[in-house]
């Protein structure tokens, strides 16, 4: 095998076992107390849902790239947990705004805590031209990811 293949399959399986261990990390940070019976699908809703205010539906929604109707279930799940509320909007009674309770408000927390700790973890030790590169790189990494039709 030639270097560069395998710089590239060492790079897969970076990418893999990254992938692995962040979604391993981030369902531990789930098993929080403040985060109990979430999953971390919900988590992700909650986020999406925002920390201040209300937002239609449809904002989250796009918010996590999911139709309308996935996320009006996943929204219900987490009213029943009681971690959200709908309401209506005062200008358009039609439309549905979702706001978090205080648990939810908790769980948010919690899950950007995760989130800043990784990122400090991520930044440690590296010079400012290592951190723009990495930046760099993870933009061309995200960017294949949201190629579209691939």
């Amino acid at each position: 095998m030639t270097e560069a293949a395998q710089r590239r399959r060492h790079v897969n399986d970076l990418l893999v076992e990254t992938f692995n261990s962040i979604l391993r990390v981030e369902e531990n940070v789930v098993r929080n107390r403040l985060t109990e019976g979430l999953t971390i699908s919900e988590v992700h809703t909650i986020h999406a849902i925002g920390l201040h205010g209300s937002s239609p539906m449809n904002v989250i929604a796009a918010r996590l790239d999911v139709t309308l109707a996935t996320c009006t279930t996943a929204v219900g799940k987490l009213v029943a947990k009681g971690f959200a509320e709908r309401s209506r909007s005062d200008a358009d009674r039609r439309q549905v705004l979702v706001s978090l309770t205080k648990e939810g408000r908790q769980a948010y927390r919690v899950h950007e805590l995760f989130h800043k700790e990784m990122v400090d973890a991520a930044f440690a030790d590296l010079t400012e031209e290592e951190e723009a590169v990495l930046v760099r790189a993870l933009t061309k990494v995200k960017d294949f990811f949201e190629e579209p039709g691939e």
